[in-house]
């Protein structure tokens, strides 16, 4: 069917177990113990959908919507898993993507915004937990985002739960090589997280963060994929073109 000027299909197809030849058993880079089932990307979009969008579920309510520019190559690196039901992966744009994995087990959430470039990243979401990244990140390769609420933590005061299921990566954030970002992380608009860092805490920001545990740095930065040539002064070159700071360059907030 076709709603407004998107050529949008609705299509409910079978499930994960093997009925949807879309979605078949596939080993699962860093997770080889974890039987599941996946589809490719590219596969999905061809088939169900013919311009911008595409809203895709299975009999076991787990569901696939893509919206916004992609690019054929970003949708062939990319896989989405899913296991159990009512899961949903939400895709706002995709571009320059060598690696993607998109796994949700379990009633779990993933969001993700339009990447400036993912060379290899894996997000794994399970048992009803939910992760979001921003538009327009830098995410380099061997990138893990682990969220979920399987073993529990409890206070040994009164026996109540200390649960972080949830994982928010904002805006314009640069992840480096080999980070683990897991339960319980936030990483504010416009943030670097160095390479081989462990993520679980609060990342206000434009800020620098390194570490295991990863802690801030450096306050007060931003990035650019386009450097200055010969280290030249950003905003001196910004006034030699007659361009406005962009609105993405503000001070730490604590």
């Amino acid at each position: 069917m076709k709603i407004d000027n998107f050529a949008h299909k609705f299509k409910i197809d079978g499930n994960v177990s093997g009925r949807n030849p879309l979605f078949r058993k596939l080993p699962l880079e860093h997770f080889p113990d974890v039987s599941i089932h996946g589809a490719n990307l590219h596969e999905l979009y061809n088939g169900y959908v013919k311009n911008s969008k595409l809203v895709y579920v299975t009999k076991n309510r787990n569901k696939i919507i893509v919206d916004g520019q992609v690019d054929i190559g970003s949708l062939k690196n990319t896989t989405v898993f899913f296991s159990g039901s009512d899961n949903v992966v939400t895709i706002r744009g995709l571009r320059n993507v060598a690696k993607l994995d998109l796994v949700c087990v379990n009633q779990s959430k993933i969001s993700i915004g339009s990447p400036t470039t993912i060379r290899g990243m894996t997000v794994f979401c399970a048992h009803e937990s939910e992760i979001n990244i921003g538009e327009n990140c830098m995410i380099s390769r061997d990138i893990i985002v682990y969220s979920s609420k399987a073993h529990g933590l409890y206070s040994v005061a009164d026996g109540s739960r200390r649960s972080k299921s949830e994982i928010n990566i904002g805006d314009r954030v640069w992840i480096g090589q080999g980070v683990r970002v897991l339960a319980g992380a936030k990483v504010g608009n416009g943030s670097v997280i160095g390479s081989y860092s462990v993520l679980a805490g609060r990342i206000p920001n434009n800020c620098a963060a390194a570490g295991n545990p990863c802690r801030v740095t450096t306050k007060d930065i931003f990035w650019t994929d386009h450097a200055v040539p010969d280290d030249g002064n950003y905003f001196e070159m910004l006034t030699a073109l007659k361009k406005p700071i962009p609105e993405y360059i503000r001070p730490t907030e604590d």
